[in-house]
């Protein structure tokens, strides 16, 4: 990587954390949430760093989840060695329950999701048989993404970090703070909105993130 010539440059401060710009930092608006079911989430690396990736917010909200890259060419022995007894994988697959149509009994006391576009999604599923194998929730959610930095391939489509608060508000009603993470959600979309269309340099369109890495279009949640 080369630096510009120009001696007056000054690289923008980011977080190494949200791994944002230092002035779209989220870190300090994001409540911490005392989950009781646990979250594992399989990202693909390519959205790792992506500017409006929900990820983040779920890393830095949750008290009780676990982050692991997984690509649809890697070898994923070691991380499903870590996916606790009785865990649910939160995919639209054949045979997958409705997460509000689950009894006492069935409810999962860890979740699976897969953190990418929906294509990415597809493909790491696809790959990875061991995740057809786990049982399969779903959600149905009442009213479109409001991720509109980010098209969705259907309308009733969400980002990750909706699809775990929808799916924990129906397991865990009473847990605190779930309405905080949308927030933070929408205060990240919101800001990205604002330069999103706007004629602008790089620098501008990736307000977003720390850099331009990555790429989607949807996200199963995606």
């Amino acid at each position: 990587m080369s630096w510009p010539s120009d001696p007056s440059f000054v690289p923008r401060a980011a977080c190494y954390r949200c791994f944002k710009p230092a002035v779209a930092c989220i870190c300090v608006a994001t409540t911490r949430v005392a989950n009781q079911t646990g979250i594992t989430i399989l990202q693909h690396p390519h959205e790792r760093f992506h500017a409006v990736g929900t990820e983040r917010i779920a890393r830095l909200g949750f008290a009780n989840v676990r982050v692991e890259l997984l690509a649809p060419w890697d070898d994923a022995g070691a991380i499903r060695a870590r996916i606790p007894r009785g865990a649910a994988l939160l995919y639209p697959g054949p045979g997958a329950c409705e997460v509000a149509s689950l009894s006492r009994g069935q409810i999962p006391p860890h979740l699976v999701i897969i953190d990418g576009t929906w294509f990415q999604a597809k493909k790491i599923y696809a790959a990875h048989a061991w995740l057809a194998e786990l049982p399969q929730v779903r959600l149905s959610p009442s009213s479109p993404s409001r991720y509109r930095v980010r098209r969705e391939p259907q309308p009733l489509y969400v980002a990750t970090i909706e699809a775990i608060v929808e799916a924990l508000r129906i397991l865990e009603p009473d847990t605190i703070g779930l309405d905080g993470l949308i927030e933070s959600f929408m205060a990240m979309v919101d800001r990205q909105a604002q330069f999103q269309f706007r004629p602008s340099s790089r620098l501008t369109a990736e307000i977003g993130g720390t850099s331009g890495a990555g790429s989607r279009g949807a996200r199963a949640r995606r």
